[in-house]
């Protein structure tokens, strides 16, 4: 039963009168008006309510289904259709081999949809298959017969019908014309005349008011007739026929569903650990926790090594305990001074714990930097080798955390010692209650035994005769600061700049991502990111994930003044600890106040309520520095303020800092979604630039190339294998494109490369590329390649760019490597920074230069030295050795009044390089430096061998050549033999890779819907791997009801927009809605029986929803779904349908503007007013994870209020929902003036004036008189 007949049973009068319509012409009725509804009978027409009779809509399908839907499979396969025979319709070919590429693809494809429509929506050849060159092929399932649903062939759709006679020439649609990308943002749009009518003196109803929960639903029965008249989709008529209990998945959905895995888990190889189990997380929350609780100044003053010597004694006292009442094998109580750390003097005791610590310290720091070298050269190494993580990777997360939980008091301990703070002295404090400074001391005895009374600073004993241990104490205290305080952030700082993940610049669409769609797709690869120091910067946001190094640096500031500036120490014990102190509190105010606002400026962590959280410690750190200034000042009521103020500013900042960290977990903000009844979309679903053309990037990502990738990842035969890393060597600025290592010869790995390259470089880069190794140039792009991977890659290579100099750089050789796709040859030069040459004149100018007489003369005296690396060679140098002492005053240095000349006959050649490509025990790495090492301490450089930078052959180089001529010949053929290995094993891998499969397939296959026998014929053309033809040919029935599931929602632009609106809907709010998964076979797109591919009238989705508990006659309280959001659905779809008719919805914007606007001439008026440009990226993935991200464009246009002018600025406050975790969207631009619309209140609902005759206040299409409510 059609949607259309589901219509009719509100009555069965009306049946036998109703126009049936096609499908095409259901794509005309967006430039002329509907046909006007039959006129009813009286006795109709009296009763309002008879037209809508909710109950008679259970007859459908979807409304009778309520039971919940079952994850198991009945084994029942849905119905497979036959072959298509295209209509033999020709194309200009002149109008379609501009634009697109070999396989008839349109290169400006872009997610960021624009405004493609001139002379009222018109979609240039909009209708025709995405890969049609001359001949177009079916743009979906028409119905012989509106009732009865297409079950047994794919039939091809006629082309689109002249436009009507009634509509002016110009706005014809018949002609086909190609129009691009750029084009269709520079397009006005010109709405086709509406007609005569006179609205007469009317009040616009605000949208806010028209979207509220409680506003009366909105009559379109222009709308209702169109939708009535689609056909319904054959898989779900078929779907009707099969009986309960247990829906069925699209294939290969369900096989997907039966992996228990999600599509990017497949893409990955891997899964997301859940929080329980993913250490990064836990040990990135207890880092941030332990940093915040040991940086407060509240803490500083038990930084000190008598300090941390108290809390090792409870610690041991507290062991002693345990071990009595445990019954240890060890008696702790028996070794009472050990275990208290009870030595001799205080001096002692310090100088032993600050030693351990020193050394527990060293050593972390000694395995951090070797583990974190490893680290860093993920994204280091040249050529093609495969990425090496650490082994125990869980050994340096460890020795991460512990020094960064030990750096601020280790540090604070250091400096205490450098100030000699009162903790080290030798005496009690002399200046405590002192009435005079300096205080009179009695003397400590004999003036040739003992130090004055007040000679105490830097001195571990008073008495002359006994060792000072005071310089030990300050050289470790130095090196502390030196390596723990000033080393290791910057190390830190510089090893997670190397490692943060690289996040693609374009989408799996090959659409560049906007800022905002790259900061979530920098969260999504934090969750997947294997890197043992992912703890370090999993919190920050994209572009601050060193932040973790400047943040303890901003800690430690905090406590090295409370530390340092402190009447407690022999830097200002002579000075009035009062002032002393107020001037601590002063410099302590104004670094607080700095930090406090460079958090709120720069905001640098991933989640705002983090930001909001640090901006709550931070005014806490201002405010407690205030209040102790006050009361170091001694101000009148000192006493409260260190009483009550202090407490009710921790009680405040505290308290938020609690509700922050509870707001944050995941479990809560859900629950907020849930409270504020939220629904997400990942794209600007409401906006009319949504490209809703049947080549939709939309529909062919999530119905399409969904299916295809499904197919590739879930084979027995193309699958990953279990176990494979999907690592990829990528650039860190884009220079060259990736290349997955470790390659297993898989076609999945190659699908799943493939899309890696286009998200890294873009569709317009992707199809030049396939258009250079397929097109007119591919021969001799193809001998180019063949000289370059045989002989000019490896080490030795030249390129001297022709046009511009290269900075830096004064040799021109290098190591070179090859990238197969795009084409790429990248060098890095052993002086100077990497190029990348791509340009097929580029290759040329290369192969040219490396084949040069000159050039390979110089290569071979680089492979001679290379010989000799690490070798005993040959060369006569005479060492010249100062003898006496050297001394040094004032800057002038003393000479030597002697030399001594040390004779050298052999010496160690060693070649230092500056990168690294290991290959069967040789390094083929960048750099060439020579080196010659005679004896300890005596190295010289490869100038005296006669080595310049222009690797002239020098006679003291042909002489050096010539003394180890034999050397040279005995080591030089293994190295030839390895280099050729080398280059043999790229090229074969190269070939290997496209003979899986090939970079066509993306363009032709991945990035075109088409027929499933031309599926199969291209495939057949251009793969040559057996498990990708046998995979195509036996998929041939998922293929097929895949292409018309696309084809079913791509049939017109309302059945795309519907379709669109369902899918997001269920992929983003699945998880939250509990009525969307109990009812997931009416609500999952995968499943034939979802609403996603039935477009409903109102009344029919009203009743539909109030059966799966989702609306509710009474609106509820916790209803997702209200009367306001279907307004605003089915206005959204009135303006696809009537664009530029009669029935269009006629828009004002502002309070007192009178001008009269479609959506698309808002949207262009409005192009630079608010918030974010563009749609969003689309949804990559079924991600339910709630991200912070402004509002789209439409999104906050739609919520803003009616004003009679725009606001200058953003609201101050816009994103305190934000930080408050309420709500994760915000406006990112200043307020519209709001949108009004021309609609009335008639019988308690909204109906457009286009339709209403003022007058006589009633319905264009009823000939009775019904009252106009005043609103």
């Amino acid at each position: 039963m059609a949607v259309k007949d589901l219509v009719e049973l509100f009555d069965p009068e009306t049946t036998s009168r109703r126009l049936s319509s096609t499908r095409s012409q259901g794509d005309s009725v967006r430039h002329t008006d509907a046909p006007p509804p039959p006129e009813l009978p009286k006795e109709h027409s009296a009763d309002p309510q008879a037209r809508y009779a909710p109950p008679k809509f259970l007859a459908h399908p979807l409304l009778r289904r309520r039971e919940p839907s079952q994850a198991e499979d009945d084994g029942e396969d849905v119905a497979l259709l036959a072959d298509v025979q295209p209509p033999g319709v020709e194309q200009d070919e002149d109008t379609t081999g501009s634009s697109r590429g070999q396989y008839g693809h349109d290169y400006s494809v872009d997610v960021t949809d624009g405004l493609p429509r001139a002379s009222g929506r018109s979609y240039p050849n909009s209708r025709l298959p995405f890969g049609a060159t001359t001949t177009p092929t079916p743009e979906g399932i028409p119905l012989s017969s509106p009732r009865k649903p297409i079950n047994d062939s794919l039939t091809s759709i006629p082309p689109r019908p002249p436009v009507s006679p009634d509509l002016p020439a110009e706005s014809s649609t018949s002609s086909v014309t190609i129009v691009s990308h750029a084009q269709k943002l520079t397009l006005i749009t010109t709405a086709v005349p509406r007609g005569n009518t006179r609205l007469g003196p009317h009040t616009p109803i605000p949208l806010t008011t028209l979207f509220s929960r409680k506003a009366p639903p909105l009559y379109l029965p222009k709308l209702d007739d169109y939708i009535s008249s689609l056909p319904i989709p054959a898989y779900v008529a078929s779907e009707q026929t099969k009986k309960p209990p247990t829906p069925t998945m699209f294939p290969p959905m369900q096989a997907l569903s039966n992996t228990k895995k999600t599509l990017a888990d497949l893409e990955h190889n891997a899964m997301v650990p859940p929080s329980w189990r993913n250490w990064s997380g836990i040990f990135s929350t207890l880092l941030s926790f332990t940093i915040g609780i040991t940086g407060s100044s509240a803490l500083a003053s038990y930084y000190s090594v008598q300090g941390l010597f108290d809390t090792f004694q409870i610690f041991a006292l507290i062991l002693s305990t345990i071990g009595q009442y445990a019954h240890r094998c060890v008696d702790f109580s028996s070794h009472p001074n050990i275990l208290a750390l009870n030595f001799a003097s205080t001096i002692t005791e310090s100088t032993v714990l600050l030693v351990i610590c020193m050394l527990v310290s060293g050593l972390l720091l000694f395995y951090f930097y070797s583990a974190t070298s490893q680290c860093t050269t993920i994204r280091v190494p040249e050529g093609h080798q495969p990425l090496e993580y650490p082994k125990h990777s869980w050994l340096i997360l460890l020795a991460s955390f512990v020094l960064t939980v030990i750096y601020l008091p280790i540090s604070t301990m250091a400096m205490h010692i450098m100030v000699w703070s009162d903790d080290l002295w030798v005496i009690p404090n002399p200046y405590t209650n002192a009435t005079s400074n300096p205080p009179t001391l009695a003397p400590l005895g004999p003036s040739d035994e003992y130090r004055a009374p007040l000679d105490f600073c830097w001195t571990t004993t008073m008495r002359l005769d006994e060792v000072n241990f005071a310089p030990v104490l300050i050289i470790l205290a130095t090196a502390c600061i030196a390596g723990l305080t000033v080393w290791f952030p910057v190390h830190l700082y510089r090893t997670i700049k190397r490692v943060v993940p690289i996040v693609d610049r374009y989408t799996e669409l090959g659409a560049p991502r906007s800022s905002s769609d790259m900061n979530r797709e920098y969260q999504r690869l934090l969750n997947r990111d294997r890197n043992p120091l992912n703890f370090l910067y999993s919190g920050f946001r994209r572009g601050w994930g060193s932040y973790e190094s400047t943040f303890l640096l901003a800690k430690l500031t905090t406590l090295l003044i409370t530390a340092v500036i402190d009447p407690q120490n022999c830097l200002f014990r002579t000075l009035s600890s009062k002032w002393v102190a107020v001037s601590r509190q002063i410099i302590l105010l104004l670094a607080m106040l700095v930090y406090f606002i460079l958090q709120g400026v720069f905001a640098p962590f991933l989640n705002p309520v983090n930001n909001a959280s640090e901006w709550i410690s931070r005014l806490n750190y201002v405010l407690t520095s205030a209040v102790a200034l006050g009361v170091a000042l001694d101000i009148p009521g000192s006493n409260i303020l260190n009483g009550v103020v202090l407490d009710i500013i921790y009680i405040l900042t505290y308290g938020l800092g609690f509700y922050f960290t509870v707001i944050s977990m995941a479990i809560n903000r859900r629950l907020v979604k849930r409270l504020a009844r939220r629904i997400d979309f990942s794209i600007d679903i409401f906006s009319p630039r949504v490209d809703l053309s049947q080549s939709s990037p939309h529909t062919r990502r999530r119905i399409w190339q969904e299916a295809l990738i499904t197919l590739f990842l879930i084979n027995r035969d193309t699958e990953i294998p279990k176990g494979q890393e999907m690592d990829f060597k990528e650039a860190r600025n884009g220079e060259f494109p990736p290349y997955l290592t470790n390659f297993k010869g898989t076609s999945g790995e190659r699908m799943v490369e493939n899309l890696k390259i286009l998200r890294e470089v873009g569709s317009i880069s992707y199809y030049k590329a396939i258009a250079l190794i397929s097109g007119p140039d591919a021969p001799l792009f193809r001998h180019l390649e063949k000289d370059i991977q045989n002989h000019f890659i490896g080490p030795d290579c030249y390129w001297k760019p022709p046009d511009a100099p290269v900075p830096g750089c004064t040799r021109f050789f290098g190591d070179a490597w090859w990238i197969p796709f795009p084409p790429t040859l990248v060098i890095r030069y052993d002086d100077g920074p990497l190029r990348a040459l791509q340009d097929l004149s580029q290759l040329e100018e290369y192969v040219s230069q490396n084949s040069s007489p000159h050039v390979r003369r110089k290569c071979e005296i680089r492979l001679a030295l290379r010989a000799l690396d690490g070798l005993v060679v040959m060369w006569p140098y005479d060492y010249m050795r100062n003898v006496g002492e050297d001394t040094k005053w004032c800057g002038c240095r003393k000479r030597y009044d002697a030399h001594a000349v040390i004779h050298y006959k052999t010496c160690t050649l060693r070649i230092k390089r500056k990168g690294t490509l290991p290959w069967e025990g040789t390094d083929f790495g960048s750099g060439f430096e020579v080196e010659l090492t005679y004896a300890k301490g005596v190295t010289v450089d490869g100038t005296v061998i006669g080595l310049t930078d222009d690797l002239d052959l020098t006679q003291p180089l042909a002489r050096f050549l010539s003394l180890n001529e034999g050397l040279i010949a005995e080591h030089l053929v293994p190295l030839e033999m390895a280099l050729r290995s080398y280059r043999h094993h790229t090229r074969r891998e190269c070939q290997w890779k496209a003979d899986v499969l090939t970079y066509q397939f993306l363009t032709a296959v991945y990035n075109q819907p088409r027929f499933p026998a031309d599926v199969v014929d291209v495939v057949q053309e251009l793969e040559r791997d057996p498990c990708v033809r046998d995979l195509v040919c036996t998929s041939r029935p998922i293929l097929e009801i895949t292409y018309e599931r696309w084809s079913a929602a791509s049939a017109s632009e309302l059945t795309t927009w519907w379709y669109v609106f369902w899918d997001d809907l269920w992929r983003r709010n699945y998880d939250t809605i509990d009525a969307l998964e109990e009812h997931a076979s009416d609500f999952n797109p995968h499943y034939p029986s979802s609403i996603a591919y039935t477009p409903l009238p109102r009344a029919a989705l009203e009743t539909f929803l109030v059966q799966r508990g989702l609306l509710h006659n009474q609106p509820k309280w916790g209803d997702f779904f209200d009367a306001g959001f279907l307004n605003k659905m089915y206005l959204r779809m009135n303006d696809i349908v009537f664009h530029g008719s009669h029935g269009a919805n006629i828009l004002h914007l502002g309070e007192d503007d009178v001008s009269e606007f479609d959506m698309e001439e808002v949207d262009m008026k409005t192009l630079m007013q608010p918030s974010t440009l563009g749609t969003g990226a689309g949804t990559d993935y079924d991600d339910v994870s709630i991200r912070a991200r402004p509002y789209y464009r439409w999104e906050g246009m739609l919520d803003d209020g009616l004003r009679r002018s725009k606001p200058k600025h953003r609201p101050l406050l816009a994103k305190l929902a934000v930080w408050f975790g309420l709500s994760p969207f915000w406006r990112s631009g200043v307020e519209s003036k709001g949108l009004a619309l021309d609609v009335c209140v008639m019988d308690g609902r909204y109906v457009l004036l286009d339709s209403v005759d003022i007058r006589s206040g009633s319905l264009d299409d009823d000939n009775d008189n019904l009252r106009l409510k005043a609103v």
